[in-house]
């Protein structure tokens, strides 16, 4: 009887397991392609057409949190680059 029982059962848990499995790598491969780091520039003048590249890899991923230098919350805020290049583009801490 458990044999049987378990012939049956044993097939059926094993998919669940697997389109679970697939389900959870796409979820993850998907939310990697979204957080990608971005660069951080710091502002040189208001228009942004002049910054300068800093160490600090920000997201383009809106947590409520701005990207800042040594991300410090007190340090000055870290832009992106638009497709001008131009540094405009609000970025946020990882």
């Amino acid at each position: 009887m458990k044999t049987k029982f378990a012939k049956q059962v044993l097939p059926v848990a094993v998919f669940v397991l697997a389109i679970a499995g697939a389900f959870t790598t796409n979820a993850m491969t998907e939310r990697s392609k979204t957080a990608a780091p971005i660069q951080g520039y710091l502002k040189l003048n208001e228009q942004g057409n002049s910054c300068e590249q800093q160490d600090d890899e920000c997201s383009t991923v809106n947590n409520g949190v701005v990207c800042t230098v040594d991300l410090n919350p007190s340090g000055a805020q870290l832009f992106g680059k638009n497709s001008a290049g131009d540094c405009v583009r609000t970025i946020y801490h990882p």
